[in-house]
């Protein structure tokens, strides 16, 4: 019978139970209370059921919130709106017509500035739409990113907090040691050390934890206190292309986000250098020129730097899928130790903290799988994404 029943049930069940155990230790509490005239309150201790629990939170709805809540994308909305409000203004003057710019040619300043202005509303609505194409896609990962990165911790955060428990029982055993004569100080001293070393490791990955809460429910527009089960299924399967390496990266290419952009930017830069005023001097012209053959150069090395980050990040996926062969055989080698300390601690022939180390290695080993599962979803998500890759250094 626990202490927690005084508690828990009062004088009279702290009564009942002296009676039925002919407990001392009981029978001197509430003697000692009955003495003093206190009258302990029952405390009703809630049970695992009762405690509310949390709201779950799924990656499609939180990309949902995050959606919503985006400034940026309120910020692309607004301009939507302005362009589309300038191209229905030309409309209405009858000056929305596209120039011809495929040569060079001269025309009179004010219808330059007329179809100019047609042009450059018509790039301006396709960059937005690229940029808010990007936006999206740039919320996408950073949700899973945080998905990712606080399910991870979580998992670190049972493991450190496993060691803690274990450095603490290891720091209790030595001070009895100690005590009997049977452990030198200063190997208790480096025990202590590694007991409070294990749970300032606890309270930094906590704080780590929260720093990443209160972001992500900034990016979803919670409030920074509030909690989520976070329900994400990543199941780990190995990737497969369909098609050759060069075949994939013409296809991502043809199709790339960023390499759009820069395709536009080629346009507006062939545009100013075709398309000309009356009264551009020479100065205005080589300066077009020159905008026109660093553009094209621009080009040129974003789609030489897509293609080596794709091939770069294939790499990558190849190197988790080996770790993830080797995790599982690190996994398989520390679930046999555990099933073989627990037959040795059956036979005496080792101590429950053997035991206690044996599953905590099990537990590390699960970690590690399920955290290369995590990253390699990650890795496959930006390869078929490669708007997310940036240049070959940064990759």
């Amino acid at each position: 019978m626990k202490a927690f029943l005084y508690k828990a049930k009062g004088a009279l069940a702290l009564a009942l139970a002296m009676s039925l155990c002919s407990t001392q230790v009981f029978a001197a509490e509430a003697l000692s209370a009955e003495q003093q005239g206190v009258q302990v309150a029952p405390v009703v201790e809630k049970t695992e059921e009762e405690v509310a629990p949390l709201p779950t939170l799924t990656y499609e709805e939180a990309l949902a919130k995050a959606k919503k809540h985006s400034p940026d994308l309120r910020d692309i909305q607004d301009t939507a709106d302005f362009l589309q409000e300038t191209k229905e203004d030309l409309w209405d003057s009858g000056y929305f017509n596209m120039p011809t710019y495929d040569y060079q040619k001269w025309v009179n300043d004010g219808w330059w500035a007329v179809t100019s202005a047609a042009f450059q509303t018509d790039m301006g609505m396709q960059q937005n739409s690229i940029g808010r194409k990007l936006t999206e896609l740039a919320l996408e990962v950073t949700v899973k990113s945080y998905f990712t990165t606080i399910l991870s911790d979580l998992d670190n955060l049972e493991l450190v907090q496993t060691n803690a428990n274990m450095q603490k029982k290891l720091y209790q055993q030595g001070q009895t040691k100690y005590r009997l004569g049977l452990l030198s100080k200063y190997n208790l001293d480096q025990l202590e050390i590694a007991a409070n070393q294990a749970q300032d490791t606890v309270k930094q990955l906590e704080a780590k934890l929260e720093q990443e809460y209160i972001k992500l429910n900034n990016l979803m527009g919670e409030k920074s206190d509030q909690r989520f089960t976070f329900v994400y299924d990543v199941s780990y399967e190995p990737y497969k292309m369909n098609q050759t390496m060069d075949q994939y990266i013409n296809d991502k290419t043809n199709n790339d986000l960023t390499i759009q952009l820069a395709e536009l930017k080629l346009e507006s830069a062939k545009f100013g250098k075709n398309y000309l005023k009356e009264s551009t001097n020479s100065s205005e012209q080589n300066q077009n020129d020159l905008t026109y053959d660093q553009a094209k150069r621009a080009l040129k090395t974003a789609k030489e730097d897509k293609a080596l980050a794709i091939r770069n990040a294939y790499l990558q996926i190849q190197q988790l899928e080996t770790a993830y062969a080797s995790a599982q055989a690190d996994l398989t080698k520390a679930q046999a130790d555990y099933r073989a300390v627990q037959v040795n601690y059956q036979a005496g022939n080792v101590t429950k903290t053997a035991v206690e180390q044996a599953e905590m290695g099990v537990l590390k080993a699960e970690i590690a799988l399920r955290q290369n599962a995590y990253n390699h979803d990650m890795l496959v998500f930006t390869f078929e994404n490669p708007s997310l890759l940036g240049s070959s250094s940064q990759s």
